[in-house]
């Protein structure tokens, strides 16, 4: 199976979904950028509100796409262990990143959501909906930053992840809706058509 854009992959990801259809206790949080274009797709369908989670990850010196912790709007880091002992990441490294990027990433939310505040999550569900997930470093800040607003229950909905990621989630959260989890996993764009990235104007008109 292969996406043809993330419209497509929302479609066929919001029929996994359902079961929650019109529910007033759900909340989709979408990660921006990709996947607030899935969460849209899924919100309209199942007419479920949207809003949004943000954590940045941290990358490795030699790539900075590859993630090796996440940090959330509150500073909070997380470390993807199995990769920081690897490569051997020293502790000052990640502290001087972590500084870097947290700035801009409450202006990011700033500009999204209107505000960094977010209510009490008490007696209700959240889903996290991205476009894909890899090494799962940034899904991990963003599932412990929703956990401590108390939420009944956590769902992660994503088109493709990992295979060693999903298996590592499945004790991170209470549930994960996919359709694709297969080997060989470069990257998550292998499995869409078209994986452009998503432009500042595209999600304004999103979130409108």
């Amino acid at each position: 199976m292969y996406f043809k854009d993330r419209v497509d992959a929302g479609k066929k990801l919001a029929e996994k979904l359902r079961s929650f259809t019109e529910r007033q206790d759900v909340t989709l949080f979408a990660v921006p950028r990709g996947g607030i274009v899935v969460a849209k797709v899924i919100a309209d369908q199942l007419k479920l509100p949207l809003d949004i989670v943000l954590a940045k990850k941290i990358g490795a010196p030699f790539n900075r796409e590859f993630a090796i912790a996440a940090v959330d709007i509150n500073g909070d880091i997380v470390l993807n262990t199995e990769y920081v002992e690897y490569f051997s990441m020293k502790k000052e490294y990640i502290e001087h990143q972590k500084k870097r990027v947290l700035n801009s990433l409450k202006q990011q939310l700033i500009k999204y959501r209107g505000k960094l505040e977010y209510e009490s999550l008490e007696s209700k569900i959240a889903i996290i909906v991205d476009d894909g997930i890899a090494t799962g470093a940034t899904t991990k800040a963003c599932i412990r930053f929703l956990s401590k607003l108390n939420p009944k229950h956590i769902y992660i909905a994503t088109p493709v992840i990992a295979p060693s990621t999903l298996k590592e989630f499945e004790k991170e959260c209470d549930g994960i809706f996919y359709l694709i989890s297969r080997e060989p996993f470069y990257a998550v764009g292998q499995f869409y058509v078209d994986f452009s990235e998503v432009s500042e104007d595209s999600i304004k008109k999103l979130l409108s």
